[in-house]
């Protein structure tokens, strides 16, 4: 697999981890097979973008979510498209702070250690939301989740939605070690949807 196929793949990653908590937003789910592999995602030792996502069913709300915004930019993905965006600015801001670095690599180092709770786990995931708001949730600007206040109010939704921002982090530092750039995004959309198609088949 080319550099340029995994940029892909990581891109889509990102655009998983939006689509997953705009879900969560609106309506209190999410689909469960991506959501698994996003917060596995969190926990992998691996820099490999393909050991971490091994099938195209990993990375399919990603796939389809970069798909819509490439080629139709429709109104239910502009939601998916500013937290990405987000993403991408905070992971940036992240980078600039070697201590919340090693605040955030040392607790996923003890959650990895414990072996009674899977990384999905009620549990655990209140655990990432934690390390989210304590580390990544102090910089500003926080990232603003627009959804429905009942959901957004529950505190298993609202734990579930900062792992998954989590995530997108992880996400988004896979992405820049493929040589992920934001210009891609406005000028690489053909090459990327050509990946896409030939990756989600």
């Amino acid at each position: 697999m080319n550099k340029s196929a995994k940029q892909t793949i990581a891109l889509a990653s990102i655009f998983q981890s939006s689509a997953l908590v705009h879900q969560l937003a609106i309506s209190g789910e999410c689909d469960s097979h991506t959501n698994k592999a996003s917060l596995n995602s969190i926990v992998s030792s691996s820099d490999s973008i393909d050991e971490i996502f091994t099938s195209p069913e990993d990375l399919k709300t990603g796939f389809d979510s970069l798909k819509l915004i490439l080629e139709k930019k429709t109104i239910e993905m502009h939601n998916v498209m500013v937290y990405a965006t987000a993403l991408i600015n905070l992971e940036k801001k992240l980078m600039k702070k070697p201590n919340l670095l090693n605040q955030i690599s040392e607790e996923i180092t003890l959650i990895n250690k414990q072996e009674f709770f899977d990384v999905y786990h009620s549990n655990s995931i209140a655990r990432l939301a934690e390390l989210y708001k304590n580390t990544l949730g102090s910089l500003n600007p926080t990232i603003m989740v627009r959804g429905e206040q009942i959901y957004l109010s529950n505190q298993h939704t609202a734990n579930h939605i900062r792992a998954l921002l989590l995530a997108g982090i992880r996400a988004v530092s896979l992405w820049k070690t493929q040589g992920g750039k934001t210009w891609h995004l406005l000028f690489g959309k053909k090459k990327t949807l050509q990946h896409l198609n030939s990756l989600a088949s």
